[in-house]
């Protein structure tokens, strides 16, 4: 079981076994076209293959020790999650998709999103929900079939007290 303190980190907040980035309310809508084994058992991904590419096994090697030597994995035991289904998004190769799946019973499933800079992959997301979201760029997020709420909204599509402050006497 994950550390039952809560903290968050760049964008993303942990509580218990559950992962989200900060200011989620309601699940966001994915796109479910590809699946994922893990262990014999079928994970649904909203990746969607034609807009991926799949990485060298030099980088899947590099993106899996990424995942595994980041801060936001830190709590959780290296051997308790495998990483698996990682790709490539086609419209920009530096960003890469990839699901974290549980090998024992007492966490959840999550993902990541991770960059290619001059230091290498690099975790800069964890999550299972509005994953990319503020990170990566609109056309990354298409390829790997990840949706954001649109500026100024909540994840229910109301407008957020900052975005209607913002509109107040603003002409019609």
């Amino acid at each position: 079981m994950l550390p039952t303190a809560t903290f968050a980190t760049a964008g993303i907040l942990t509580v218990g076994t559950a992962f989200a980035c900060t200011g989620s309310t309601s699940p966001a809508p994915i796109r479910v076209s590809s699946v994922a084994r893990s262990g014999g058992v079928a994970v649904a991904s909203p990746v969607r293959a034609a807009d991926t590419l799949s990485p060298s096994p030099e980088d899947t090697s590099a993106i899996a020790r990424a995942v595994k030597s980041s801060e936001y994995t830190s709590a959780v035991p290296a051997d308790d999650y495998e990483v698996t289904g990682t790709v490539l998004a086609a419209s920009d190769p530096t960003w890469a998709y990839t699901e974290l799946n549980p090998t024992v019973e007492d966490y959840d499933r999550a993902e990541g999103v991770l960059h290619h800079t001059t230091g290498g992959w690099q975790l800069v997301q964890l999550g299972t929900y509005e994953l990319g979201c503020g990170v990566a760029p609109a056309d990354v997020l298409d390829d790997f079939g990840l949706e954001c709420p649109p500026p100024g909204t909540d994840a229910a599509g109301a407008t957020t007290p900052d975005a209607a402050a913002a509109t107040e006497g603003t002409p019609a």
